[in-house]
C-alpha cells in the first residue's frame, strides 16, 4: 500500500513538472505555420474552411514577398497602451515559429483591440503612411465583424507595398527599440532552464516530499521483512573455475571541435529581437 501511494506521488510529482514545462507554450490548436506564413487562431474565429483559405493565402504573399505573413488570433484582453509590448514579447518567446523577417496582424477578441508588427527586412517598407492606410483599408471589415476579409485585406495590402518598394520618402516613427528582458530573453533562448529558475523552489519541495515517501516505505520494507527475505548465496551455489584469461583493451578516441557562429538572416529558432515596427492599438 506504501509503495503505490509513493508511485502515485512521484507520478504526480512528474505530471507536475510537465505542466509547468508546457505553460511557457502560447500556441495550441487552430495554429499552422512555415518559413512563409504563420497562422494561430487562439480566438477560433475561422472555421476550417476560412482557415485553409487564409493559410493559403498568408503563403502566397510570403513566397512573393520573402516574409512571413502572420496572422493570430487571442483572446488575452490586452489593453490598448500594452498591446505593442505584449505581442511584441509573444513574438520573442515563440521565436520557433516565428522569422526573423515578418508581418503580423494580430486580432486580440478578449479586448477588441487589433494591432500590426513587422520584424526584419519588411520594416522598411511599413512606414507610418502606409500603417495608416493599411489600418485604414481593415477597419470597415474589423467594424462589421468579417474578419475573413479583415486578414485577405491583410495580406493584399502588405503585397502591394512590396510591390511598390521601399518610399523613398516616409517616415519610421513607428520603429520601436529593443526592450527584452533578462526573463523574456531566458524564456525565449532556454524554456526549461526558465521554468526552474520560476518554479524551482517548488519542484524542489515535491521532490524532498516524494523522496522522503519512498525511502520510508524502503525503510519499513527491510525493518520488517528482516532475513526472510534473503537468499543464502553460500549454501545454494558452488563455484569451480576452470580456466582464466586476462584480456586487455584498448581504446582509442577521436573528437572534432565545432566552432558554431550565430547569423542574422533566415528562419525561426535563432535569436530573436525586439526592435520593431508597430502600428499601434487600432
Amino acid at each position: 500500500m506504501m509503495k503505490q501511494s509513493a508511485m502515485r506521488v512521484s507520478a504526480a510529482a512528474l505530471a507536475l513538472m510537465l505542466l509547468l514545462c508546457s505553460a511557457v507554450t502560447v500556441f495550441g490548436i487552430g495554429m499552422d505555420y512555415s518559413n512563409t506564413y504563420l497562422l494561430a487562431d487562439e480566438a477560433d474565429i475561422f472555421s476550417q474552411t476560412e482557415f485553409d483559405g487564409v493559410k493559403e493565402k498568408l503563403n502566397s504573399v510570403g513566397t512573393q514577398t520573402g516574409w512571413q505573413m502572420a496572422v493570430v488570433t487571442t483572446l488575452d484582453g490586452v489593453s490598448a497602451n500594452q498591446m505593442d509590448s505584449h505581442y511584441n514579447r509573444y513574438y520573442d518567446n515563440n521565436r520557433s515559429q516565428f522569422q526573423s523577417n515578418s508581418v503580423m496582424f494580430v486580432i486580440d477578441k478578449g479586448s477588441d483591440n487589433r494591432i500590426i508588427i513587422t520584424h526584419g527586412a519588411a520594416e522598411e517598407y511599413f512606414t507610418d503612411e502606409r500603417l495608416s492606410e493599411l489600418k485604414s483599408a481593415l477597419k470597415p471589415y474589423l467594424q462589421s465583424g468579417d474578419m475573413l476579409n479583415a486578414a485577405y485585406t491583410f495580406a493584399d495590402k502588405s503585397l502591394s507595398f512590396y510591390q511598390q518598394g521601399v518610399p523613398a520618402n516616409g517616415s519610421h516613427n513607428n520603429h520601436v527599440e529593443g526592450t527584452e528582458t533578462e526573463s523574456d530573453r531566458l524564456r525565449r533562448e532556454n524554456k526549461f532552464l526558465y521554468v526552474l529558475t520560476r518554479w524551482g523552489w517548488l519542484m524542489g519541495l515535491i521532490g524532498v516530499a516524494a523522496g522522503g515517501i519512498f525511502a520510508g516505505v524502503n525503510v519499513g520494507r527491510y525493518k520488517y521483512n528482516g532475513k526472510s527475505g534473503t537468499y543464502n548465496l553460500r549454501e545454494n551455489s558452488s563455484l569451480r573455475l576452470v580456466d582464466n584469461q586476462d584480456v586487455f583493451l584498448s581504446k582509442h578516441t577521436t573528437y572534432t571541435t565545432i566552432n558554431t557562429g550565430s547569423g542574422s538572416s533566415g528562419g525561426g529558432g535563432g535569436g530573436g529581437s525586439s526592435s520593431h515596427g508597430s502600428s499601434g492599438s487600432f
